[in-house]
């Protein structure tokens, strides 16, 4: 079997020619190690030109997909030829590695992975101030601080204690516009990021604090590829750790 590898926007597509099995297993987790040190999480297996595969190979794919998934990533297969897809369904495969009749449709789902973003430890404070007149008039002007608890490309989630008893439901309305200022350690010590947001969803936790997920809506590009690089920097510094 030849194996065609191609890489766009972090995803990493592998495209099987041929017949799929034992023999080739070892080339196929190559392809995976390697898109794993490139930091590309997310792998598209295309199957439109796979003519066969075997047990030991159908196996392999489980181990890719968790593999990938150790990095916050995952596998997808498009394309998978009618005698392939009767033995997918015939063994649960179907529910555990997503399968797509189009390879658009499994790039889509694959540019959602790991939008949710990579936990990030300590006590890594968000500083935030709202521009619109309605959040303005219950929290004020004056910035208040919170405590990151994750960042991912596409905005941030932080815990933010209430100690002033403010109305949370008009303080954190969805879509409310906020700005967000933080540092990331791992990427600079000193720079500070300053970004604007909306906010998608806020939540009272268990402890009475208040959970606020954030999404950019403006950001500038040095500062948009420096999370991205973070969070996956992150994402495989916490996948060899898991090992």
């Amino acid at each position: 079997m030849d194996i065609v590898s191609s890489h766009e926007d972090g995803i990493q597509t592998l495209t099987l020619v041929g017949n799929f099995d034992t023999t080739d297993v070892d080339t196929f987790h190559a392809h995976v190690e390697e898109s794993i040190d490139q930091q590309a999480f997310r792998v598209l297996v295309d199957a439109g030109q796979m003519r066969f595969i075997n047990s030991t190979a159908l196996g392999s794919l489980i181990r890719a997909q968790k593999r990938l998934q150790q990095y916050g990533g995952d596998l997808a297969i498009a394309l998978l030829p009618s005698f392939a897809s009767g033995v997918f369904k015939t063994l649960g495969l179907d529910r555990k590695i997503r399968c797509f009749d189009e390879t658009e449709a499994a790039l889509t789902y694959l540019r959602s992975v790991g939008s949710e973003g990579v936990n990030v430890e300590g006590d890594q404070q968000v500083g935030f101030t709202f521009s619109d007149e309605e959040q303005v008039s219950v929290a004020g002007e004056d910035a208040r601080m919170g405590v990151m608890k994750s960042i991912g490309e596409a905005g941030v989630h932080f815990l933010w204690e209430n100690l002033d008893g403010l109305d949370v439901d008009r303080m954190f309305a969805v879509d409310a516009s906020i700005r967000l200022r933080f540092r990331l350690p791992l990427y600079h010590e000193s720079h500070m990021f300053h970004a604007d947001a909306k906010i998608v969803a806020a939540t009272v936790t268990a402890g009475g604090k208040v959970a606020v997920q954030t999404k950019f809506t403006s950001l500038s590009d040095v500062e948009r590829r420096a999370i991205q690089q973070f969070v996956r920097d992150l994402r495989y510094l916490k996948g060899e750790l898991s090992e």
